[in-house]
């Protein structure tokens, strides 16, 4: 299976992003306090000096191996706006790929809590004809939406080709009248 996205003839690419971390604070938190522990613990304690890289290997290389397993599954995680479809590429070892084109788009929601919408983050789907489509938790999801938006209407633009062929059509010469009469005339007392 390819890695790479395959464009269409004439596809362009409006904007990737990558979706919000999600998962990666405690991890690190984690890793930070074990690190921690280890060299105070190694410090204070001449017994466990002595074993100092046994306790890195045991208590913090699991936590490091955590927090690139889940950085690698976020970094994996795509979403390309072309000027024809929505792509959602993502998966570390099993990719998975999903494409909805925007002439199927009917509407773009945004979810948002209360402290979501301080930090400038929401879902995003795209409701299709089929069902709804979850993009993820993104940063700006409105202005996501809005992208979404003005491509799906620049592709539904009726623009009308340039070998149309337009036939002129007279007016009937019966509607007419020669000399107006005056609709509003003067009144006289």
């Amino acid at each position: 299976m390819s890695r790479k996205v395959v464009w269409r003839y004439g596809e362009q690419r409006v904007i990737t992003i990558t979706p919000v971390a999600r998962g990666l604070a405690v991890p690190v938190l984690a890793t930070v306090l074990a690190v921690t522990l280890v060299e105070l613990g190694t410090s204070h304690v001449h017994f466990l000096y002595s074993i100092r890289t046994a306790l890195w290997i045991v208590v913090v290389v699991p936590c490091l191996f955590v927090v690139a397993t889940r950085t690698w599954r976020w970094r994996s995680h795509k979403v390309y706006v072309t000027n024809q479809r929505v792509i959602i590429k993502g998966g570390a070892l099993e990719q998975h790929r999903g494409e909805v084109a925007l002439h199927e788009v009917v509407a773009t929601n945004v979810d948002q809590r209360f402290l979501e919408r301080l930090s400038r983050r929401g879902v995003v789907t795209l409701d299709t004809r089929e069902g709804a489509v979850y993009l993820g938790l993104v940063r700006h999801p409105s202005a996501l939406c809005r992208l979404i938006e003005r491509e799906r209407m620049a592709l539904q633009r009726d623009d009308v080709a340039y070998d149309t062929v337009f036939d002129f059509d007279p007016p009937n010469v019966h509607n007419f009248e020669i000399n107006p009469r005056r609709r509003h005339q003067r009144r006289v007392d």
